[in-house]
């Protein structure tokens, strides 16, 4: 008798922790650059993109393995805010570059969940 009253309750909180969460994201559109944690907003125009996948990598590939890998971050345009992207697999291919992205923005944590990205033609 007592399992099945346990399970209940325990769904029950799980239940509520799934809607605290989702709640404290915000679904966005916005434009800005694919970056890296270390080098930030230096990138915010063209022809950083090697400079990226560099960080990203890490340089234990070119013989400096005390350059640890960089984690991927968004820099938007307006206001240069820096988001950690959470999922970087999907700006794969975007390093460096000028995307449009929609995602999930966890604004306290400053992290997005990318679910869209085209990159933005730069004059």
């Amino acid at each position: 008798m007592k399992k099945p009253i346990v399970f209940m309750v325990a769904a029950m909180l799980l239940f509520q922790v799934a809607i605290a969460a989702s709640a404290k994201t915000k679904s966005i559109t916005v434009t800005g650059w694919v970056s890296d944690e270390g080098c930030g907003a230096l990138h915010t125009k063209p022809g950083g993109e090697d400079c990226v996948l560099k960080c990203l990598r890490g340089g234990a590939h070119v013989g400096h393995p005390e350059w640890k890998a960089q984690r991927m971050v968004f820099v938007t345009d307006e206001g240069q805010q820096i988001w950690v992207v959470v999922n970087p697999k999907a700006l794969r291919g975007f390093e460096g570059k000028h995307v449009a992205i929609t995602g999930h923005l966890h604004a306290a944590s400053k992290k997005i969940r990318v679910t869209k990205a085209n990159e933005v033609k730069t004059t």
